[in-house]
């Protein structure tokens, strides 16, 4: 069993802990680290805010059309106080902007850095209401995580976003009735804005513990549909992060509700081309920490496992999906057949690298369970499991790819047998919610706690009433997904 994150950096202990690189249980006042050496535990206020020198009065000024071009003249520098000012209806506004800026964007991708497309967000949004609302509100649900805020303060912001948000939508439809062509020829960079902000609306729901996903990705869905980027690549980089970032949610969500992706197979995203995707601005490997190649088989095994699915209810001849298993769990090895699963030595592999290897054996996983129909006791579900954990223990909380850690890591917790592997699953939950602060990550491990109890309750009485083990396989494996189907959360 792997184990614990003993030696792991804590960035929001206390400052005796951060400095030592020790992980902080962050008891207040004093940690047991420093109560147990009798050292002076203090606490950081783990926010840099950026102030203006001087007091500025609210105001706010109509956003005309010739302030785009001087916003993307700003895109390769940081935005003067004034300059920044003239945009916002509030201090609390600015403040809430400055903070995503230097806080938030960072921890959404799995790799930070001057290409951060989702900093780069924050100039282009000056000029865009939902843009910059959806902005302001991911900061202040993110902000309410750490008892920065109130609940009223975020509560309106959300709604303020929601109602422009649905302005923009019921303009389109009144385009659309008219003319199905106007969503693309008329105001074409307002409906790629309304599309990034559809799309980031999964970054609000993830913060919040009662939000719901799947009516923003159904409608990103039905943007990208009319705006034709189902089949071809958006030229401006913030449309291009939208449009990957619509695609991973869009197969991961399909993937944790057992169902197919919204996106048409044809979509150009799902067609594998490495050099187009990862390695030109934005990256996509660098966002999700899961290289495009490995996407397009992750959309694959959603749809095989559906085909599988339909197949048993509908008593249809296997062979052709099984040939179709065999041939894609070939291509799965040969993409990843750098990939032993033996654990990395320290300082060895780089964390986006050992993220990259969970994907891959969550691809495997899937594949097995899913498709193959194997039981989560079978000793090679069971291998899987301990390797992904394994390179999981490997990924420190804070390191940053981890911020893409929680669909693997949630979709292998569920198959833990053994009491040692389920309480490490819990220790390295509670680890990353304390510093990520994700409410839906709560949501993730209830249900999780909710498939071990009673899976184990339907085996123990299957293994007592006599029945043949494909039927308790299928009593189980039929509970699972009616689980998941119902589930409303989603984090990514």
């Amino acid at each position: 069993m792997p184990g614990g994150d003993k030696f792991s950096r804590s960035r929001t202990g206390c400052l005796q802990c951060r400095k030592k690189h020790n992980k902080c249980d962050e008891q207040q006042p004093v940690c047991s680290f420093c109560a147990s050496r009798n050292l002076d535990c203090k606490y950081s206020s783990g926010v840099k805010w950026v102030q203006p020198k001087e007091p500025m009065p609210t105001r706010h000024k109509p956003r005309c059309k010739g302030t785009r071009r001087a916003i993307e003249q700003n895109m390769l520098g940081r935005p003067s106080a004034l300059f920044a000012e003239t945009f916002f209806d509030s201090a609390e506004d600015k403040s809430a902007w400055e903070y995503y800026i230097s806080l938030v964007s960072s921890n959404v991708p799995a790799v930070d850095g001057p290409e951060n497309p989702y900093r780069q967000l924050s100039i282009p949004a000056l000029s865009s209401p939902i843009l910059l609302e959806t902005i302001v509100c991911i900061s202040t649900e993110h902000m309410l995580n750490f008892g920065l805020t109130s609940i009223d303060i975020a509560a309106k912001r959300q709604q303020r976003m929601l109602r422009t948000l649905g302005q923009n939508l019921l303009s389109i439809n009144a385009e659309a009735a008219c003319d199905t062509g106007a969503i693309v020829a008329n105001n074409k960079h307002e409906r790629e804005a309304l599309l990034t902000a559809v799309v980031l609306q999964g970054i609000v729901v993830a913060q919040t513990a009662d939000g719901v996903l799947e009516p923003h990705v159904k409608c990103a869905s039905w943007l990208m549909q009319a705006l034709g980027y189902f089949d071809e690549i958006p030229q401006n980089s913030i449309t291009r992060m939208a449009v990957q970032r619509f695609g991973m949610v869009d197969v991961m969500l399909a993937i944790s509700r057992q169902r197919r992706p919204y996106a048409p197979q044809k979509f150009i995203l799902n067609q594998p081309n490495q050099d187009r995707w990862d390695t030109t601005e934005p990256s996509f490997y660098k966002m999700t920490g899961c290289p495009q190649p490995l996407m397009c088989l992750l959309v694959r095994i959603a749809h095989l496992a559906c085909d599988v699915s339909e197949g048993l209810e509908t008593n249809t001849d296997e062979s052709a999906i099984l040939n179709e298993a065999f041939r894609l769990d070939t291509e799965l090895r040969a993409w990843g057949s750098g990939y032993s699963g033996a654990l990395p030595m320290p300082c060895e592999r780089s964390p986006l690298d050992i993220l990259t290897e969970c994907f891959y054996w969550t691809a495997h996983l899937l594949l097995a369970r899913r498709v193959f129909r194997d039981q989560t006791c079978s000793p090679r579900v069971q291998h899987l499991v301990r390797v992904c954990f394994g390179l999981m223990d490997h990924l420190s909380t804070g390191c940053g790819p981890d911020s893409s850690l929680p669909q693997p890591f949630y979709l292998a917790a569920r198959e833990a047998i053994l009491p040692e592997d389920r309480a490490w699953v819990r220790q390295k939950h509670e680890s990353m919610t304390a510093y990520y602060r994700e409410q839906q990550r709560n949501s993730a491990m209830d249900l999780i706690e909710q498939i071990w109890e009673t899976t184990d309750k339907l085996r123990e009485l299957g293994s007592g009433s006599g029945w043949p083990r494909e039927i308790e396989l299928s009593i189980v494996d039929n509970y699972v997904q009616a689980l998941d189907r119902r589930a409303c959360f989603f984090i990514f």
